[in-house]
């Protein structure tokens, strides 16, 4: 891992880090559960048998509720070379520039290829909801083991901001290589899959330091309608 000091604007995303573990099942909330800012709840374990909890948002809280949707079923393990001997269990991310970076780091995804998704409408395949479960089920049952990059729980009981975490208004945290994700590694087939979520409200190009949207960007929204 990187260990040269950390710039103080690189702090903005509180208790950042990656938790290698393993998923053991999960509650996805529809719109009947929650209209406001429903989640789909995955337990999972690292090398205790402790239950912690990721928070995976499926909606957006305000006028812009949908979501942008990248999957990377190609996915370059080399992504994972500075993350491949840890042990299971959360590492925080300390340094400038250890953690993912959805603009400036290659390999990861192509915002253009992003799919701007509902949290739960009537249908097959056609929200958020439909394109996560069957990773998570099939992730479930091969016993694969998973990166989950975001924000600690203050508790220690889990994990959040497991989502593009840049391109915000000030109110909310913001940060340069602090991205959110979940990578998948099936073992019976050495493949690798990565999920990357982000709101559709989010813009584009960010601020270097700041992870602040510059003047002139673009939401998610607008690029990809």
């Amino acid at each position: 891992m990187s260990t040269h000091h950390s710039s103080t604007h690189r702090k903005q995303v509180q208790n950042y880090g990656v938790w290698f573990c393993r998923p053991v099942k999960y509650i996805a909330e529809r719109e009947k559960d929650d209209s406001r800012s429903p989640h789909i709840n995955l337990t999972f374990h690292d090398k205790s048998s402790t239950s912690f909890q990721a928070a995976i948002n499926v909606k957006s809280v305000g006028k812009e509720s949908r979501l942008v949707y990248w999957f990377n079923n190609e996915l370059d393990a080399s992504i994972l070379d500075p993350y491949k001997d840890l042990s299971l269990g959360f590492h925080p991310l300390t340094g400038d520039d250890d953690g993912l970076d959805f603009i400036r780091q290659q390999g990861l995804l192509t915002f253009q290829d992003g799919v701007l998704l509902e949290h739960d409408v009537p249908g097959k395949d056609n929200d958020v909801i439909d394109k996560l479960t069957p990773l998570l089920d099939r992730s479930i049952k091969e016993k694969a083991t998973i990166y989950i990059f975001g924000s600690r729980f203050t508790d220690g009981k889990g994990i959040h901001n497991i989502h593009m975490n840049q391109g915000s208004l000030p109110k909310f945290e913001n940060g340069v290589y602090r991205d959110g994700a979940i990578f998948f590694h099936f073992e019976e087939d050495d493949s690798w899959v990565g999920v990357f979520l982000a709101f559709a409200s989010q813009r584009v190009p960010t601020d270097d330091e700041t992870g602040l949207p510059l003047p002139g960007s673009k939401s998610l929204a607008e690029m990809l309608q």
